[in-house]
């Protein structure tokens, strides 16, 4: 027992430092951007969208209003069963493309699939990768990262945190917990391991001479992970992806109801656990001890797991509620584990009407 009562302190320590040495970093060393008058090299914005009628819009109205010299938007409108398709064709803007998609190639995610096609059709000089439920949040945002992308060194590969809105915020706040407390950006380049790297699919960019030369969407097509999974590969390849405090420039609403969020997450957190059903529940069994089980036998516990949330709640700005209610989110994510890795087992992993891997 004391064994894994030490066990548990050493994870919530290390998350806890891990965190915090996240924000500190995100406070300290946002690079200078490029003197006044630099020229910005052409950025192509580039959107995957399925059935995103409820959010596209706010994304393309907040474009237009961009002060960036060069940029382009294009959007890859997977198929959509909606009004995805008119809402994108609508906007009378000449920086702003609609892609038509076509059937499913076989083995691709469609996801993964949208933002290769994206790729193909782009003609920035830089790839910045975004959701369609993102929304930049002031007149000069995209102009700034790019400025900020610029200032870093050649074949950088940088990923955002956005602002995390919308509902279901009990489980969606997990996310900014596992970015912040779960990977140590603040190493930079020196992030030891691959499976310590990844980026934010909500949000990253990266050269488009790097990006044809290690074409990471190929290499993840069939992944439904597929942001971690391309951290990891451009670890391997030398590239470790860094974090850009993007709160002032970007926001994600990333669902419309608690349900969505849900079924969100279930289509993905079997994964993140593992590849298969021992492992994801191997991995998942931990997870229970160190945050739900030594809370219990050891109460003090709950102050560090507290702490946890303090820290990456406070980074993301999300409600204070959010972060009294820690310990739902804590339990949530378990009752989803075990309904993502129930149904990834049974086969009927689905998201947006398709089957999912």
């Amino acid at each position: 027992m004391i064994a894994l009562f030490w066990i548990a302190v050493v994870a919530h320590a290390a998350m806890i430092i891990n965190a915090t040495a996240n924000l500190i970093m995100f406070r300290r060393t946002r690079p200078s951007t490029p003197e006044r008058g630099e020229a910005l090299p052409l950025v192509s914005v580039l959107v995957p969208a399925r059935n995103e009628e409820a959010t596209i819009g706010r994304l393309l109205s907040s474009f237009q209003k961009q002060d960036h010299p060069h940029a382009e938007l294009i959007v890859y409108d997977d198929l959509s069963e909606d009004s995805t398709w008119q809402i994108i064709t609508s906007h009378e803007d000449d920086r702003i493309r609609g892609i038509e998609g076509g059937p499913l190639p076989d083995g691709w995610v469609g996801k993964v699939n949208g933002c290769y096609q994206l790729s193909l059709a782009a003609r920035g000089d830089v790839f910045l990768f975004l959701d369609a439920d993102t929304e930049f949040l002031g007149q000069g945002s995209l102009r700034q990262m790019c400025e900020r992308y610029a200032a870093r060194p050649p074949a950088t590969i940088l990923t955002g945190v956005p602002l995390l809105r919308g509902k279901g915020q009990l489980i969606v706040s997990m996310v900014g917990t596992m970015i912040l407390a779960g990977m140590p950006w603040w190493l930079g380049k020196k992030v030891p391991f691959a499976l310590m790297s990844g980026v934010n699919g909500q949000c990253w960019m990266i050269d488009r001479t790097v990006y044809r030369y290690l074409e990471p969407h190929i290499e993840v097509k069939d992944q439904v992970l597929e942001d971690i999974m391309i951290g990891r590969y451009l670890h391997r390849k030398g590239l470790t992806p860094l974090l850009d405090d993007t709160r002032s420039d970007l926001a994600v609403y990333m669902y419309a109801s608690f349900g969505d969020a849900w079924r969100g997450f279930r289509k993905n957190t079997a994964m993140i656990l593992g590849p298969s059903t021992v492992i994801s529940l191997l991995s998942l069994s931990v997870y229970a001890f160190i945050f739900v089980v030594a809370p219990i036998l050891f109460p003090w516990l709950l102050l560090s797991m507290y702490a946890i949330k303090l820290v990456t709640d406070r980074t993301a700005e999300l409600p204070w509620k959010i972060t009294i209610l820690a310990p739902v989110s804590f339990l949530l994510a378990i009752a989803i584990s075990l309904d993502s890795i129930l149904t990834r087992a049974l086969g009927r992993n689905e998201w947006k009407g398709r089957r999912v891997p």
